[in-house]
């Protein structure tokens, strides 16, 4: 069942119970009939965790229960909605000061008429409150017969709590595969398989291409497995391409497939559209080069016979293909020439994997205390490594002793029934153990199709929009659908994205989607809506993602939906929107969707409208009638350049995206969105053609509640710009910027006025990200170069300058006590940076105690970088100054004037240097482990850098290697110790003399590993001097 009943319920009374207290209710008439759907709704509530579990259970006569009971709620809250705008009208009606909001008002009521044949056929001569009365009357009915009927089913009662319902991170504590290695691996067998099938891969044979496979049940490990091989340095140094794709049982298109594969493999299938054109593509691009393939999760042998084995065995001197699959007759029919089962874990390998999860600080005594009964548990998992990982989740929220585990031992949730065998016991116990706020965003993720990537700031919209948030004391709900995400990662059903360190980007495991499926029953359909008109349950349907291979869809008689969403490329005809009277989310992407219609205003519920890359060239001026809309998202739309005026009207805007579209100007009057807490783009002005339009900063002074805020075109400020930012004590994430100027002159008069706009903005001292963009000033705004920066930006972690062209002096960044990552790019008009950077101009005893990143782009006219002036540069070694302790990372690119680099960068671990033609020295970095140095032809020295551990050098135009890199290599024995590792990319001269038998081998030969490339790849070698293996196509 997509909607968790007693958490509906829960959400429902609440509702019920604040609607009661409003103004617009009294003036209605209604309170008392709505008081009493309240009491009856309470009374209902303490009987439906079991009615939950008997549904999933397959007792009929319950399930039909709690159908009837989910209608009678979902009207109930769209009757919430139509009382609220009755009433809000007819309070505004004499306020003058409220004239707008009244007329937005008294327009939906009029479109709301037509839209209430699903509650009853009341007269239409009626007053309207009247109308809402009597449906209230009849809903009061129905429910007391529900509630009546709940006593012929014996239900186990519960006591409520909302406080077990609240996503909190620190109590107690569909997957789209990735080539990332799993870190919890445990046992030998899995080792040893590895490195037995590794041996497999790599070893000759007369066969060019061969596929192997790895076959097991859902669950069980096999792409956890498939990651190990992929990793393994044997993997690497054989194959000069390695690919991972990621099939599954998902309608993938098979042109996406064979773009993922080009992808992989570092080239571009530019123009090639057809499957044809792009296996030719794929052809020509493996040409002459080995391959190592893994396809994932694959459930359609014909992905590899008909469309990727032709181009591949074709094209490569080497190939080798790895699969996993459930069915080991997909192998077959693939020719693997080795399948491998994957086992169960046994119970002692269970019980590492469980201790790891559970026991994340190794407390020893407590795993002992506690091993019996967890042996326990892990044999009632099965050995499936899933369902241990979600037993752990579920562990991780209970106290530590054998009464709170024999509790999970014990739980009937082990022998549910009603759910496929592979998704009962461990994984349906994990779900059970959920707060019930948690479960409905869990089974919301069901409606992604099964290769979408899950992102935290998408799933936070739509679950405040589905109404599974409740707002809690002072914290926004925004702040608790995050706690809900992060929860839910902890939990183990998201699994993060290794590379997103925020964990902002998740994935989910097949499993768990499939249980999601099942557990959301026919509420939820994601697909072809011409299947869904099969369906006999279509009434039913309360939300409905579009994913079709078709030119054009169609959506009819699916007058229940609270949720639409178009996902792929067919076009919709939109002009039926209008008629889905009940919408919550709407959410059309695509260039295909060109229009939206005047009636979307009939959409009186709808909380989420999301637009996002579509062709939309206007929007109506019917969308001020939305007036419980919460998020407009706009990005991307190329084509969209005005707003209508109504925008105005939508009191409840909790957040306006318009990142990346270019609008001519924002309606004034947006300062009355009084609930907007999150605002991109904001165009300052107008374009010089729509006179009279736009907004000034007096507009923004409205925002009390903006946390986050983008401002455009800030030399058309005008107002009291020293008052913007004086009321905005929730404000953390701040971007500031100008148009960008094409001409490149700017007059003096301009770059006065500009730093006087932003000498008087003076953010709040709460920020935590800062972003200025083309800012034209000759100098910096006297907040950020004054002093007393280290006070005035106490919790600033994220600091990006963008194209400052005209500042010639940085300010004393290095006075910032919490920065994290700090960006300079395009600040051109910088000849030197010097100790200015860490603070004040003097010495000081700490500078930069937190950086971490450092990135300096595109600075044209940039000489010097010096840290100590003067003589004290001599005394730098032997001070007590404590300079960048924490950074981990430099990148400088296009950076052509630079001599060298700064002494004092001492922890740095890895550094990036690209297109600075005139440096000539990198030394005295004795903690860089990894280095690259992209086209840097005046290099000449590089030394004493104890702790490398990788060398990577771009060098494409050079017919030899650099000198500098033949004398580290002499210099340098230390280095040719494990674990060093030098990639060369330079031109095809050069590599022909890194051959065996040619002037560099002898060099070369001592270094452990040894990648080279040329040509775009399409000439390589690649050596590891132990266990010994050479390679290369180059005569």
């Amino acid at each position: 069942m997509a909607m968790i009943v007693d958490a509906f319920a829960g959400k429902l009374v609440e509702r019920l119970a604040n609607a009661i207290e409003e103004k617009a209710i009294m003036v209605l008439g209604v309170k008392d009939k709505l008081q009493k759907l309240q009491q009856t709704m309470k009374m209902i509530t303490c009987v439906l965790k079991d009615a939950e579990r008997r549904g999933i259970q397959q007792d009929e006569a319950v399930k039909l229960w709690v159908e009837e009971l989910k209608d009678v709620m979902y009207d109930a809250e769209d009757i919430i909605d139509l009382c609220m705008i009755q009433g809000t009208g007819l309070l505004l009606q004499d306020d003058h000061h409220h004239t707008q909001l009244a007329e937005s008002s008294a327009t939906a009521f009029k479109r709301v008429r037509h839209s209430l044949t699903s509650f009853s056929n009341t007269v239409r001569s009626v007053p309207f409150q009247y109308e809402i009365a009597d449906q209230i009357k009849n809903l009061n009915v129905k429910l007391e017969k529900i509630s009546e009927d709940k006593d012929k089913f014996n239900f186990i009662t519960s006591s409520s709590s909302n406080s077990s319902d609240a996503c909190v991170v620190n109590q107690p504590s569909s997957r789209q595969s990735s080539s990332l290695p799993e870190p919890d691996i445990v046992g030998w067998d899995i080792r040893d398989a590895t490195k037995s099938l590794v041996e497999l891969l790599v070893s000759p044979h007369e066969q060019k291409c061969r596929l192997f496979a790895i076959v097991g049940m859902g669950g069980i490990g096999k792409t956890t497995f498939a990651q190990q091989i992929y990793n393994d340095s044997k993997i690497n140094d054989h194959f000069v391409l390695h690919s991972w794709i990621w099939v599954s049982k998902s309608s993938t298109l098979k042109t996406d497939l064979l773009k993922e594969i080009i992808r992989n493999v570092g080239d571009s299938y530019g123009e090639s559209k057809t499957v044809a054109e792009l296996q030719e593509n794929l052809s020509n691009i493996l040409h002459g080069k080995s391959l190592f393939l893994v396809l994932d999760d694959v459930w359609d042998a014909n992905v590899w016979i008909d469309l990727i084995k032709n181009p591949i065995q074709i094209a490569t001197t080497k190939c080798r293909v790895l699969v996993t699959t459930r069915d080991r007759n997909t192998a077959m029919k693939m020719r693997a020439a080795h399948i491998h089962n994957v086992s169960k874990l046994s119970s002692d390998f269970g019980w590492e994997l469980l201790c790891k999860k559970v026991f994340t600080n190794n407390e020893v005594s407590d795993m002992q205390r506690m091993k019996d009964i967890g042996m326990q548990i892990i044999e009632k998992c099965d050995g499936l490594p899933i369902a241990i990982k979600a037993i752990a989740s579920v562990l991780l929220t209970k106290d530590r002793n054998k009464a709170e585990w024999e509790n999970v031992l014990n739980s009937d949730a082990w022998t549910i029934t009603g759910l496929p065998e592979e998704l009962r016991g461990a994984l349906y116990l994990s779900y059970e153990a959920l707060p019930s706020a948690l479960k409905q965003c869990f089974l919301y993720c069901s409606l992604k199709p099964k290769n979408h990537k899950f992102y935290l700031n998408e799933l936070v919209l739509e679950w405040i929009a589905e109404g599974f948030i409740k707002p809690r004391g002072n914290s926004s709900m925004e702040d608790d659908a995050n706690n809900c995400y992060m929860e839910l990662i902890k939990r183990s059903f998201l699994q993060p994205t290794p590379n997103y360190v925020d964990m902002s980007r998740c994935t989910m495991h097949d499993l768990l989607r499939d249980l999601a499926q099942a557990l959301a029953g026919n509420e939820n359909f994601l697909g072809d809506p011409q299947d869904v008109q099969a369906v006999d349950s279509i009434k039913k349907l309360r939300r409905l993602t579009v994913s079709s291979e078709r030119d054009s869809v169609s959506i009819e008689h699916l007058d229940s939906l609270r949720r639409l969403s178009l996902w792929t490329p067919p076009n919709l005809n939109t002009s039926m929107i209008g008629s889905l009277k009940h919408l919550r989310l709407l959410i059309l992407n695509g260039d295909k969707i060109e229009n939206i219609p005047n009636s979307i205003g009939d959409l009186v519920h709808l909380r989420l409208l999301n637009l996002c890359k579509t062709g939309i060239c206007e929007l109506p001026d019917s969308l001020g009638n939305l007036i419980n809309l919460q998020f407009l998202l706009l990005s991307y739309c190329k084509s969209l350049h005005i707003l209508p005026k109504s925008i105005t009207k939508l009191c409840n805007l909790r957040r306006l995206i318009l990142h990346e579209t270019p609008l001519n100007y924002v309606p004034k009057g947006i300062g009355k969105l009084k609930h907007l807490n999150y605002l991109t783009e904001f165009v300052l002005g107008n374009n010089g053609i729509n006179e009279g339009e736009g907004c000034d900063l007096e507009e923004l002074q409205m925002l009390e509640n903006l946390s986050s805020l983008d401002i455009k075109n800030l030399e058309k400020g005008r107002g009291k710009s020293a008052l913007v930012f004086s009321n905005k004590l929730s404000l953390r994430k701040l971007g500031l910027g100008c148009t960008p100027n094409i001409s490149g002159h700017v007059h003096q008069q301009e770059m006065d006025n500009i730093a006087q706009v932003f000498d008087e903005l003076s953010p709040s001292t709460s920020l935590t990200d800062l972003t200025i963009k083309f800012y034209f000033g000759a100098r910096y705004p006297k907040w950020m170069t004054h002093t007393s920066i280290s006070t005035a930006f106490v919790e600033l972690t994220y600091l990006k300058l963008i194209n400052c062209s005209n500042c010639p002096q940085l300010p004393p960044f290095g006075q910032l006590p919490q920065l994290k990552y700090l960006r300079i790019e395009g600040a051109t008009s910088i000849v030197s940076i010097g100790p200015e950077f860490l603070g004040n101009g003097e010495p000081t005893e700490s500078a930069f105690p937190k950086l971490e990143c450092l990135v300096l782009h595109d600075m044209a006219n940039w000489e010097e970088w010096s840290l100590i002036s003067g003589e004290e540069d001599n005394k730098l070694e032997s001070s007590n100054l404590l300079l960048f302790p924490h950074l981990k990372t430099i990148t400088i690119s296009h950076c052509p004037k630079l001599k060298a680099l700064p002494r004092g960068l001492n922890v740095i671990q890895q550094l990036q240097i690209g297109g600075a033609l005139n440096l000539s020295k990198v030394s005295d970095l004795r903690a860089l482990r990894e280095l690259v140095v992209n086209h840097c032809p005046m290099l000449k020295c590089v030394e004493k850098l104890e702790s490398l551990q990788s060398l990577k050098i771009i060098a494409t135009a050079n017919n030899s290697l650099p000198e500098w890199l033949i004398s580290f290599l002499q210099q340098h024995e230390k280095v040719h110790d494990n674990p060093f590792y030098l990639q060369l990319v330079c031109g095809s001269q050069a590599l022909k003399g890194c051959l065996k038998g040619h002037p560099n081998w002898v060099f070369l030969q001592q270094v452990p590993r040894l990648e080279a490339y040329a040509e775009n790849k399409s000439m390589y070698l690649k050596y590891t001097k132990d266990p010994f293996s050479y390679q290369t196509n180059v005569d």
